[in-house]
């Protein structure tokens, strides 16, 4: 009998060998695509170390040069104002041998500590002793140190900071040769100099740099005999020598990255040549922290072992979905990591930072270049940089369009009605992640400090017209003298017995002009002798309203609206009649400078930790030429002035600690500024 009972479906029977070959190569292609995608993350994290790690190190590498720079400058203009008087007191020993009471009042009134002259033998002839001065035993041979003045080679030579003979701080040491033969060494005071060496010098700057970065393990700058400058937690490490790296790097223009170890911890670490002025002074190596790296990198094995195990158990397709979403989310959160904390960098640099694109297009502003240029962030990113800032905007456009990588400038920059002198230094933004092509620029803010500068060479030349004219007066008083007592005898003892009313008439002509001359020696004389005086504590605009009425009469006589602002609310320690002198100086040139209908106005004010007053008008201002020279002795340009006025005024406020500084746009007013130091 057939059985009506169909068969039923059976799946077909597969060898085992081939389930397992099968199941074999589906693991090895999971596997495989895990491997390649940890190895891909691993470069992706290491590649975007090093770009942070290279922008890290440029940003240092400027800021330590730019501190060297500015360093550099400040010793030299101090040593260029030191053998300037040793010149200036060469030339009175080489009309009259200077003795040690001539060198005790020249240095009472340079402000040097100590002068010597020394013969061609090497042998002290003259010298000074300050008050607090306790001579040491010498312990070496001068004319050792001064052979390359006393050979010939040399006639100035610097020979740097040391310790003072009397063990009261260190001194900056200058000599300069001797037309009698022999030379004349001076020093001054250089503790303020070293303070700011430390304060500003690289050293500082990479200490603090490593502190306050969280994610910076240590900062080295070495050369190839020992370290420069390092973070606190360095006191040893490998010479340049010893290392193949690192003799590697030396010989290069551009750094490169490793692993190393740290006190046996491994760290990431990029080296670049650090250049000064095209010279290479040594290596800048910087550690940075690699937690972020390793806790990747275990995250991504442990993603490996389970993408492994999945494949075993058959789920390996959505688990791998998963964890691959999971490690693209740690590669976000270690990528952030690296950009807040180049971001953290950036806000924190002292110098300003602007970025544009191409198309110059602001792209980024970290907060000096806001405070800088009183600007916000998000009122000006995406705006173009040439309505914002216009010269920053034609250095960055040209730079863009020239096949130049970097370029530094300084120049003059207005903005929100203030004059800057800016050191900028351009550099092109080849693409990273970071940023979009185009170009950014370092800038350092150079106005306190070249308005210092000219206030230094001011001072300078004023002191060296002041002693000229104290030498050329006191040669002149005794035979002028002599010419009136003889004019005044042939008035009174003799008579002529033709013209006698014309030959007294003449006589008395020559007396009085003695009498004229003498007035004119006798102002030199002043001005040659720092002014005195009498500090008391005085409320800065209690002193402007009771001077007011004074003031005010200088204007209202001419026509002129007169205004007082004071609202300061400082305290300075002045000598209140010669400051009031310097006030009635200024006005009344601000007066005579003023068109009737005119406007001048005086304000009391305190900015950057001082006070000052301003003393404002709306005249005809001062030309550009001349504006350099109105400090000068007897440069003036009035018809009936004296050229004394401005020149006792800088004297009298910098005998009070304080600056005399002005501003002046010709055909728009001048602005006189007395500042002085608060209480």
């Amino acid at each position: 009998m057939k059985s009506n009972k169909k068969p039923q479906w059976r799946p077909l029977p597969i060898p085992p060998k081939y389930l397992a070959g099968m199941f074999f190569v589906l693991v090895i292609a999971f596997s495989a695509t895990a491997f390649l995608h940890y190895k891909s993350r691993m470069e992706e994290i290491e590649n975007l170390m090093h770009e942070e790690s290279s922008l890290l190190v440029h940003f240092l590498t400027e800021g330590a040069e730019t501190a060297l720079i500015g360093y550099n400058e400040i010793n030299a203009l101090v040593t260029g104002g030191l053998a300037d008087q040793l010149r200036l007191i060469e030339r009175m020993d080489s009309q009259k041998a200077l003795t040690s009471h001539d060198l005790s009042e020249i240095a009472g009134k340079s402000g040097m500590y100590r002068i010597t002259i020394i013969d061609r033998d090497g042998k002290r002839i003259a010298w000074n002793s300050p008050p607090d001065h306790t001579p040491l035993l010498r312990n070496c041979d001068p004319s050792s140190q001064l052979m390359p003045i006393l050979s010939g080679k040399t006639e100035i030579l610097n020979l740097g900071i040391r310790e003072s003979d009397s063990g009261k701080g260190v001194r900056l040491v200058v000599a300069v040769a001797r037309r009698r033969g022999g030379a004349i060494v001076g020093n001054v005071d250089a503790s303020r100099l070293l303070a700011m060496q430390r304060e500003i010098g690289p050293g500082r700057l990479i200490q603090r740099t490593g502190h306050d970065a969280a994610g910076i393990d240590y900062i080295i700058w070495q050369d190839t005999t020992a370290i420069i400058a390092a973070t606190p937690n360095v006191t040893e490490t490998e010479t340049i020598q010893s290392d193949p790296a690192l003799s590697r790097a030396l010989q290069q223009n551009k750094s490169i990255t490793r692993f190393t170890k740290f006190r046996g911890r491994d760290v990431f670490e990029v080296i670049k040549p650090f250049l000064y002025q095209g010279n290479k002074v040594g290596l800048l190596r910087i550690g940075l922290k690699i937690d972020h790296f390793m806790e990747a990198s275990e995250k991504i094995q442990t993603r490996l072992l389970l993408l492994l195990a999945l494949a075993v158990i058959g789920g390996l397709a959505v688990f791998n979905l998963i964890i691959t979403r999971r490690n693209e989310l740690m590669v976000k959160e270690a990528y952030l990591r690296e950009k807040l904390f180049s971001s953290s960098i950036l806000e924190n640099m002292a110098d300003a930072v602007i970025a544009v694109n191409t198309e110059g297009r602001i792209t980024l502003v970290n907060s000096a270049a806001e405070q800088l240029f009183s600007i916000t962030g998000a009122d000006v990113i995406d705006k173009p940089v040439r309505e914002i800032l216009p010269e920053c905007g034609t250095f960055l456009m040209a730079l863009i369009a020239s096949p130049t990588t970097s370029n530094t400038k300084e120049f003059e920059c207005i903005t929100k009605n203030r004059r800057l002198i800016l050191s900028g230094h351009f550099s092109l933004i080849t693409g990273t992640e970071n940023f979009s092509d185009g170009a950014f620029v370092v800038l350092r803010d150079m106005t306190e400090q070249r308005s210092m500068q000219k206030v230094i060479e001011r001072q300078e030349k004023l002191t060296a017209m002041g002693e000229l004219a104290s030498g050329v007066a006191h040669e002149i008083r005794n035979p002028l003298n002599a010419i009136g007592v003889l004019g005044q005898r042939l008035d009174m003892e003799f008579s002529p017995t033709e013209d006698e009313q014309e030959y007294h008439h003449l006589v008395r002509a020559i007396v009085s002009e003695v009498h004229r001359v003498n007035a004119i020696i006798q102002r030199f004389l002043k001005f040659a002798r720092p002014p005195q005086l009498m500090l008391m504590p005085s409320d800065l605009d209690e002193l402007l309203e009771q001077y007011r009425p004074v003031l005010e009469g200088e204007a209202e006589a001419k026509g002129l609206q007169f205004f007082v602002k004071a609202c300061s609310e400082s305290k300075v320690s002045i000598d209140r009649e010669q400051m009031q002198q310097v006030l009635l100086n200024l006005v009344r040139n601000a007066v005579e400078a003023t068109q009737p209908n005119g406007t001048v106005t005086v304000t009391a004010g305190k900015r950057s930790g001082n006070a000052f007053i301003e003393v404002a008008d709306t005249g005809k201002g001062i030309p550009g030429k001349m504006l350099s020279q109105i400090f000068n002795l007897y440069f003036t340009s009035k018809d009936n002035g004296t050229g004394m006025g401005l020149s006792i005024a800088n004297q009298i406020v910098q005998a009070h600690g304080g600056i005399l500084e002005v501003e002046s746009c010709e055909g728009a007013g001048s602005v006189f500024r007395i500042v002085l130091p608060l209480l």
